[in-house]
């Protein structure tokens, strides 16, 4: 099929009703108001449309840097409102809000972890400016926002 049969078959269909509770359903969603296919919107950022399905089946996450280039040719900011998305988004700005609650609250790097729930190491590391995995982040995300650290 040629790409002017495809836009004008895509034309046919209201996608403005397709879910957005997801990360993944919200790229889907942009992404055919959009008219791109997975390859296309791949190519245009330099990915492999494989992977762009995996986003939209939420089976992985995007890097930071993928964020913002789905972002860009998407033109839009709002893939990323809640959650880990999110938390990858503002992650510049985690590791001094990490910091600053544990010295103003006079807690070693030992004790921070642990309330946290995890390693003293994976803690030194976030500090340093490493970034959370989503499998942790997923684990304790409630006691982040105990703490008011996302």
């Amino acid at each position: 099929m040629d790409s002017l049969n495809a836009t004008f078959i895509h034309n046919l269909y209201d996608y403005s009703d397709l879910p957005e509770d997801t990360f993944g359903q919200r790229l889907k969603k942009l992404r055919l108001l959009k008219g791109l296919s997975q390859y296309e919107l791949g190519n245009q950022i330099g990915m492999q449309h494989s992977m762009i399905g995996s986003y939209e089946r939420d089976e992985f996450y995007p890097t930071l840097d993928s964020i913002k280039k789905l972002g860009k040719v998407l033109n839009t900011n709002i893939l990323c409102n809640e959650g880990y998305s999110k938390f990858l988004l503002n992650s510049s700005t985690f590791k001094d809000k990490l910091f600053k609650w544990r010295i103003e609250n006079n807690l070693t790097k030992r004790e921070a972890a642990k309330l946290l729930g995890i390693s003293e190491r994976g803690y030194a590391g976030w500090e340093e400016g490493a970034i959370m995995g989503i499998k942790t982040y997923d684990k304790i995300k409630n006691n982040l926002t105990t703490y008011n650290l996302i």
